[in-house]
């Protein structure tokens, strides 16, 4: 019960791992796993919302935080805001082509 858990989590804030290569096998492959992209595209935004929640808090903890806790907080909080990037960037690249 405690594995399902950690995989519902990850599945929640790490949605990437679901996806497929769009760009390997048959025709018929490649379009079948553009539309299994498309689809799972539409849960990005929520998922954008999440990380930047966590990178406003990372942050946050940062600035009020001192000592050895304000430079790991720091790190974490660029971490966060990259892979906030990183989704933001893959949810624009598949709402601008056209997805069935």
């Amino acid at each position: 019960m405690a594995h399902a858990r950690v995989t519902r989590l990850l599945d929640c804030f790490w949605p990437l791992g679901r996806y497929r290569d769009a760009a390997v096998g048959s025709e018929l492959e490649r379009a079948a796993a553009h539309r299994h992209n498309c689809q799972l595209a539409r849960g990005l935004p929520a998922c954008l919302n999440r990380w930047l929640a966590l990178s406003c808090a990372l942050l946050m903890a940062c600035s009020v935080s001192s000592g050895w806790l304000a430079p790991v907080a720091g790190v974490a909080f660029a971490v966060a805001f990259c892979i906030t990037l990183h989704i933001a960037h893959v949810w624009l690249l598949l709402s601008r082509r056209e997805c069935p």
